[in-house]
């Protein structure tokens, strides 16, 4: 333990003086983002997305994200249902989403809802399969970084939608552009009924027999506000933002749609953010970057049936995050070398309270128990990069200690007693990239991990348990990757390809014995290759090609004989996909996509269930969808008809979802 103490010392003392003389007035003229907006080296593992590729486009984040090769998404059912995103293979929980510069998918849960923030809020999209943005642990499966809109000039926008199932969505923007601050506001609104055809196993009406329906209580409302204030003066530049979402989502029943049932889960989120940047005129210090933020988010679960409320369940989860990065810069006749220290503080705070039609739940053992938990996280790293200078090559690493604590108490039990818990872990990331005229190729070694979320420690449902002594999931990453692009005539082309390997250990899942008692236990390890190919076509401004390969194989190893050699869940084994761009003329556009996914297995013991002819078959989907986009002046309009020829396809849940659908979106700028 010595190289942490010593590091933790060096690290403080670091800051200490570098924000001294950072204070210092500085007359430097400021012209540089943050390291996180454009990282200093950038490869096919890593991606940006501008307003301009998705905002006249996709109707939601999930479609923008399901454009990206080796990134998939997963929903079950219909908007406002859990979304479930991976890339390369990994599990959602694994992937770290952030919307500016906050992580929101590290709550009690684990999950988050990754349509939370619509379009017409985002200004640009980061993607990275493989490592960290800027400063932060090593994940195992990728970052998601999403940075709101903020124009600099005075804008006002409108778009309203409607759409199959009853779908309606309202969305306004308004900036206004200061002599030293830009203001972004925005407010969106969205309702849908969901009320799709669905294969409901046992009627309501008749129990024996099976019958198409239109799902019941399944309606989705969500409300959004946002607010952005960038200001800058002199050395200095603060963002401020603050984020409101409310949503309430019913939950239908599958099994035999009962018009009895009226069960939902609703949650509020308050998030506010703070980030503050000093440049200076030091010889190697670049600037300092202090960002806090802080998060309020309340659920509420009700179990309906026939007018009683045979459970209420509510759960509180407030989190905050301090950090402080520096950047420093050191330039010679050979190299430039960046070195960025950073240190986190986050904290967690869950409390649940849960009654039933007779009261508040005692817990007992079989029943639920509601618990106060708390999580504290210290992190310490650095990021290196090395660019040599009038030369191919450049190379990064980050290296990160992290120490966790938590403690758990059942407030509802009368011998209940505090559990305390204390961790350390590592993470580790190497890269090197070589960038000649034509072509890009990059090495990328990391070491990643995932604590377990509170829930997966201590949450208690009666029969579903947490379990207190879980371990981290690990990850060991190795991906080479390779870009080519080049001209003939008047045609340009680029071929990627990016081959990986990936060992997993310590999986956590969720497993129930034979008297249907339950709770998260480490059962597996994996071994999963991978390989991404991509070719683009530009033949000419107007007409352009996207052809997509995504094959990954992948097995599990386990003491547990159900969970032994088999293929890893949640995920498409194999994604094929074409996309067209036509462009007709000045105001008419087309964009065509079509999909092959296959070889989805449900759960870890790749056990399938009979649906339509298809027991013992992974699922498989054929999916195509259209965009007619038209432009006149200050106006756009959007036609999208999604899963063009099939009405239905086997969800993440192996269930029928959604299919056929249309949407019509107009948009009006400058009102």
């Amino acid at each position: 333990m010595l190289f942490p103490k010593c590091f933790t010392i060096l690290l403080v003392c670091l800051f200490y003086l570098t924000w001294v003389e950072a204070s210092e007035p500085s007359e430097k003229t400021i012209e540089v983002l943050t390291i996180y907006d454009q990282p200093a080296i950038f490869s096919n593992n890593y991606q940006v997305l501008g307003r301009e590729d998705f905002i006249n486009t996709s109707q939601t984040l999930s479609d923008v994200l399901q454009t990206i090769n080796g990134l998939q998404i997963r929903q079950i059912g219909g908007l406002g249902n859990p979304v479930s995103v991976s890339i390369r293979g990994s599990s959602s929980k694994q992937v770290q989403l952030y919307i500016d510069g906050q992580l929101v998918n590290d709550s009690q849960f684990g999950g988050f809802d990754l349509n939370q923030i619509p379009t017409e809020h985002i200004q640009s999209i980061e993607i990275s399969k493989n490592q960290a943005i800027g400063a932060g642990s090593t994940p195992i499966g990728g970052v998601i970084r999403i940075n709101t809109y903020n124009p600099s000039q005075d804008k006002l926008k409108l778009s309203l939608a409607v759409g199959s199932f009853n779908h309606q969505e309202l969305n306004l923007l308004y900036n206004k552009a200061f002599q030293t601050n830009n203001l972004s506001v925005g407010g969106s609104y969205l309702k849908t009924d969901n009320n799709y055809d669905y294969l409901v196993p046992q009627s309501f009406i008749r129990s024996n027999e099976s019958s198409i329906e239109p799902l019941r209580n399944n309606q989705f409302e969500k409300k959004n506000v946002y607010v952005n204030n960038h200001l800058s003066f002199g050395a200095h530049k603060v963002r401020l933002t603050l984020h409101y979402n409310e949503q309430e989502k019913a939950l239908p029943n599958y099994q035999n749609n009962t018009p009895e049932n009226a069960s939902s889960l609703s949650s509020n989120t308050w998030r506010l953010g703070y980030r503050h940047s000093i440049y200076t005129n030091l010889k190697w210090l670049d600037n300092l970057e202090f960002e806090a933020y802080q998060e309020d988010k309340t659920e509420r679960y009700l179990d309906i049936l026939d007018d009683v409320t045979r459970l209420d369940a509510n759960y509180a989860t407030t989190k905050t995050h301090a950090d402080l990065t520096s950047f420093f810069v050191f330039d010679s006749q050979y190299a430039d070398i960046t070195v960025s220290p950073f240190i986190e503080l986050n904290k967690q705070h869950f409390a649940s309270l849960s009654f039933d039609n007779n009261g508040q739940i005692n817990c007992n053992g079989i029943s639920s128990c509601d618990v106060i938990a708390k999580q504290t996280q210290i992190l310490l790293g650095s990021r290196f990069e090395w660019q040599q200078n009038n030369g191919p090559l450049s190379a990064f690493s980050l290296v990160t200690q992290l120490n966790e604590q938590n403690q758990n108490i059942a407030p509802n039990q009368s011998d209940a007693e505090t559990f305390n818990s204390e961790q350390d872990h590592q993470t580790q990331e190497l890269g090197l990239v070589y960038q000649g005229l034509r072509i890009k190729t990059e090495l990328i070694a990391s070491n990643g991990i995932r604590t377990p979320t509170l829930f997966e420690l201590f949450g208690d449902r009666g029969l579903f348990k947490g379990s207190k002594d879980l371990l981290p999931e690990k990850a060991q990453t190795f991906s080479l990757g390779a870009t080519y692009s080049d001209q003939i005539a008047h045609m340009s082309y680029s071929l990627n390809a990016s081959a990986y390997h990936q060992k997993s250990d310590n999986a956590i899942v969720a497993i129930f014995n034979s008297s249907g008692v339950g709770a998260y236990r480490n059962v597996s390890n994996a071994r999963l290759n991978g390989l991404e190919l991509e070719t683009k076509i530009t033949v000419s401004p107007a007409l352009s090609f996207n052809v997509q390969a995504n094959i990954i194989d992948s097995q599990t190893s386990s003491a547990i004989k159900s969970f032994n050699h088999k293929k890893l869940p949640g995920i498409y084994h194999q994604q094929y996909s074409l996309s067209v761009n036509y462009q007709f003329n000045s105001q008419w556009k087309i964009h065509l996509r079509g999909d092959v996914d296959k070889d989805l297995y449900f759960n870890r013991p790749n056990i399938f269930t009979s649906t339509n002819g298809q027991a013992g078959k992974p699922a498989q989907r054929r999916i195509t969808d259209i965009q007619l986009g038209y432009t006149s002046g200050a106006y756009h309009l959007n036609v999208s008809i999604n899963n063009l020829f099939d009405q239905q396809y086997l969800d993440l849940a192996n269930r029928p979802a959604q299919g056929r659908s249309i949407q019509f979106k107009l948009s009006i700028q400058g009102i």
